[in-house]
């Protein structure tokens, strides 16, 4: 479940354009993650096992968690503001982070879950960073989907021992 890393050609329209499609819905993913942390759902449950496309824009993005919410009966009031304020942080970061963004993206929650681990780490150390609360752990998630720490996964390569010697 890795996401492969894309490069993107930024000089050109179409490259740009891919870029740009890439950066909005990882900070609008980053962003949602931040703002649903401390809340615990059925719906958190759905989202953190969905998958999407290279190209899939942050507004289909945003209609599939809302959808998530409503088939689970949450109250939507909480979730449409949280909605809002990640689509206006994905225009509003965009314009520093295209570059940044469009290199993290990521096509599952999962991987977005690990490079908001990832980032947690960079800025709070590795002792200090925010207890996890709504969300699961990735390893937790990878297990429930059947991957465990799969060798060609990142933390499988790390868990990796040599073979014992006869």
């Amino acid at each position: 479940m890795d996401t492969e890393v894309v490069e993107l050609d930024l000089t050109s329209r179409d490259g740009l354009e891919r870029a740009i499609v890439r950066a909005r819905r990882t900070a609008f993913v980053a962003r949602f993650i931040v703002l649903r942390e401390s809340k615990r759902t059925r719906a958190h449950r759905v989202i953190e096992l969905m998958e999407w496309e290279d190209l899939t824009t942050v507004e289909e993005l945003a209609g599939r968690f809302r959808a998530a919410f409503v088939e689970n009966g949450d109250n939507l009031v909480p979730v449409d503001r949280d909605l809002r304020r990640a689509l206006a942080h994905s225009f509003r970061s965009l314009k520093f982070f295209v570059e940044e963004y469009s290199v993290r993206a990521t096509m599952n929650f999962i991987d977005a879950l690990e490079d908001y681990e990832r980032s947690n780490e960079l800025l709070f150390g590795a002792d200090d960073q925010p207890k996890p609360g709504g969300w699961r752990l990735p390893t937790e998630l990878r297990k429930l989907k059947g991957q465990g720490d799969a060798p060609g996964t990142k933390r499988g390569l790390k868990k990796q021992k040599p073979a014992a010697h006869p």
